[in-house]
């Protein structure tokens, strides 16, 4: 159903003249917003204005309307004032109070907000909730135990007129509300939604991110001005994704999605991405996300297709950078390379009692499954301690419980990998040994010793040599190129399947 105030927007364009019973008393606010320069807001077809760093004013008018569309000069009150996307931080203005206008004669003019967060079609809203702002003088209606507006419920939240518990009327507003025009400022790429930094701005935020070219830009002469998000990880909780036209970093992401995505593969383009943005453990990602593909053509010997897979080449991680957080979270959940590393050599699942050994690096010394980090002077944590500052230890409690190992550089720095998703590869038979090229996603996590972890995609990810390991056998014996590295058919749906 129609709101009166739409109904009666519409009654107005259409020169109406039939009379309705619509009792007189506010329908709807207008809201109109102003840069604070006096430039225009950019319409539809026009570049968008730069994404805020933080916070960003605004100029704004709020007028009162009747259900015919004039102006509601009797109405005096108080509305609430809300952006979205983004969050008021303040309003400033002779009006103000809080995050509420007084309207006056039913209008407020010339009053300012400043929004944190604000991102892609930025609207503000108004609405007549009934909020009076508490007298300092005497307790607020809403929280003084009285009955005063003898319907038969007390204060705040038990009584439905009382916004907040520091309302001064216990009395309803009309609810009339209204909405701005947007100012379409750009929308957030992955390295913003990364915060260019180690955490998200938008935490538990809604965030649709820049997939397609914005309106007005020419991507031949400015290709980095041109998202292009590209799938090069589909993992069995998610997907990873990185904007290959970003140069500035922090340009790649994980979408968890709970399980395997259907209809996805390594090379496709997301053509729309979003989701709430968190942080897990120190790991920016994107949950519940919505998003859509293009499903990437591969040239065959009749049809160009799409051209070759656009997934970079893995970033190569040595061992100056492997102890570089800084670097490391500029290039978090990226593809990328570690090469001539051996598994750490003190690797099994005997308790590392009397120190570690080639098969005793199990800090579970009591064998009930768990290391105890709880009980001050344990002798487990000390020796999960020891094993963590040791570049050849791997403690096997959290190898059996997540698969991750540690990998040792030729100067004993170490980084911590993972190849479950790599079949016939044992890497506890690999203790000591070298692995020639290991390639595979770059995940954060900050609650151990090990923040970073390399997590293999497929077979195409490992070259080694060992022959007692059927991968190194089967594997390649040199990387192999991202235009085709783990690109599989798709789970449903996939036309090219034949020309993989």
């Amino acid at each position: 159903m129609k709101p009166l105030w739409a109904l009666a927007g519409a009654c107005l364009a259409l020169a109406c003249t039939a009379k309705r019973d619509i009792p007189e008393q506010t329908a709807a606010l207008y809201v109109e917003v102003t840069l604070p320069n006096g430039d225009p807001l950019p319409g539809v077809n026009d570049a968008p204005l730069p994404l805020p760093i933080g916070e960003v004013d605004l100029d704004f008018s709020v007028r009162a309307l009747l259900p015919s569309g004039d102006p509601d000069t009797a109405f005096k009150g108080f509305v609430r004032i809300s952006a979205t996307p983004g969050a008021v931080v303040s309003v400033t203005g002779d009006r103000a109070t809080g995050r509420n206008v007084l309207l006056l004669d039913g209008q407020a003019v010339g009053q300012h907000v400043r929004i944190r967060n604000a991102r892609g079609p930025t609207s503000l809203w108004a609405e007549d909730i009934g909020y009076v702002p508490v007298d300092p003088e005497k307790p607020p209606e809403c929280a003084d135990g009285i009955d005063n507006d003898k319907d038969g419920t007390i204060d705040y939240p038990q009584d439905p007129g009382c916004a907040f518990a520091n309302d001064d009327t216990e009395s309803g507003g009309t609810y009339a509300a209204g909405v701005s025009a947007p100012v379409r400022y750009a929308l957030p790429r992955l390295g913003d939604m990364q915060g260019r930094g180690a955490r998200t701005p938008y935490e538990q935020e809604g965030v649709e991110i820049a997939t397609k070219a914005p309106p007005g830009v020419d991507c031949a002469a400015d290709p980095s001005a041109c998202p292009n998000v590209i799938v090069t990880r589909i993992s069995a909780d998610g997907f990873y994704v990185t904007d290959t036209s970003d140069p500035n970093g922090y340009n790649h992401a994980f979408a968890f999605t709970f399980s395997a995505p259907g209809g996805l593969r390594v090379c496709d383009r997301i053509t729309q991405l979003s989701g709430t943005a968190s942080e897990f453990f120190g790991f920016t990602e994107l949950g519940f996300p919505s998003f859509q593909q293009h499903d990437w053509r591969f040239p065959t010997q009749t049809d160009p297709g799409d051209g070759p897979c656009q997934v970079p080449e893995p970033i190569v991680i040595d061992s100056t950078s492997s102890a570089d957080d800084a670097l490391l979270e500029k290039i978090e959940s990226a593809l990328v390379r570690v090469a001539d590393v051996k598994v750490g050599a003190f690797f099994g699942p005997e308790p590392a009692i009397g120190g570690f050994a080639e098969n005793k690096s199990s800090c579970d010394l009591d064998g009930n499954g768990a290391i105890d980090f709880d009980t001050p002077g344990s002798n487990e944590a000390a020796c999960a301690n020891a094993c963590g500052a040791d570049p050849n230890c791997v403690e096997w409690t959290g190898y059996a419980s997540r698969g991750n190992y540690r990998v040792v550089f030729g100067d004993n720095r170490s980084i911590q990998v993972n190849t479950q998703s790599v079949s016939q590869f044992n890497p506890v038979q690999m203790r000591g040994k070298a692995i020639r090229f290991l390639s595979g996603t770059l995940r954060n996590f900050s609650g151990g010793a090990l923040n970073w972890t390399i997590e293999a995609r497929c077979l195409d990810d490992l070259v080694c040599d060992d022959p007692s390991q059927p991968a190194c056998v089967k594997g390649p014996t040199d990387p192999v190129s991202s235009q085709i590295a783990c690109v599989f058919p798709r789970t449903e749906n996939d036309p090219n399947e034949a020309s993989n």
